[in-house]
C-alpha cells in the first residue's frame, strides 16, 4: 500500500472508531472487525494482555456483560484524539450501570452506577494495513474506591477470560 493509501486507510479507521465509540459502543462485532487477527490488547492497571481476536473477544464479552454505557448519562464521551502516522491516542470517559452479572460477581446486591466523566480512559492504538494491531488501554479513576476496586476487577476479568478460553479449547 502506498504511503498516501496507508494514511487514508488509517484516517478512515480512526473515523470509524470514533463513530463506533460515540454511536454504537456496545457493538463488539464491529469493534473486532477493526482489529488485525494478531492484535494485542494491554489493560492498565495490571498490565494484563490479550493476544489475538479470540482472547480479546472473550475478555470483552465478560467485561460487557458486567455493565452497559450506551444510554442517557452513561454514554461514552470522546474528549480528545490525536493521530500521528500509524498511532492514534484517544481520551474519553463514560458512565456505566452495573448489570445483574456485576451484582452476582460482587455478591453484595450492589447495583453500581458511575456518572460519565468519573472514570477516564486513554487508549493508544497502533495501525497496520487498515487495522489496529495493538491497543494499550489506561484507566484512570477519580474516586478512591474505584482506585482500590479497579485493579482487583482487572485481575478478575483476566482470570475469567483465561478460564473461559480453556473451556473452549
Amino acid at each position: 500500500m502506498s504511503t498516501d493509501g496507508a494514511a487514508r486507510a488509517n484516517e478512515r479507521l480512526c473515523d470509524d472508531l470514533i463513530d463506533l465509540m460515540t454511536h454504537d459502543s456496545e457493538n463488539l462485532e464491529r469493534t473486532l472487525a477493526m482489529m488485525s487477527e494478531d492484535c494485542i490488547w494491554v489493560m492498565e492497571p495490571g498490565g494484563t494482555e490479550y493476544h489475538g481476536k479470540e482472547e480479546i473477544q472473550t475478555f470483552a464479552d465478560i467485561a460487557m456483560s458486567l455493565r452497559t454505557h450506551d444510554t442517557g448519562d452513561n454514554r461514552l464521551e470522546v474528549a480528545n484524539r490525536f493521530i500521528s502516522g500509524d498511532q492514534l491516542c484517544l481520551e474519553y470517559s463514560h458512565g456505566m450501570v452495573g448489570t445483574n452479572s456485576l451484582t452476582k460477581l460482587l455478591v453484595t446486591g450492589f447495583r453500581g452506577k458511575i456518572r460519565t466523566g468519573v472514570t477516564r480512559y486513554c487508549m493508544v492504538y497502533h495501525m497496520r494495513d487498515g487495522k489496529f494491531d495493538s491497543v494499550h488501554e489506561y484507566i484512570n479513576s477519580t474516586s478512591v474506591w474505584q482506585s482500590v476496586v479497579l485493579p482487583i476487577g482487572m485481575n478478575y476479568l483476566h482470570w475469567a477470560s483465561l478460564r473461559k478460553l480453556a473451556h473452549r479449547r
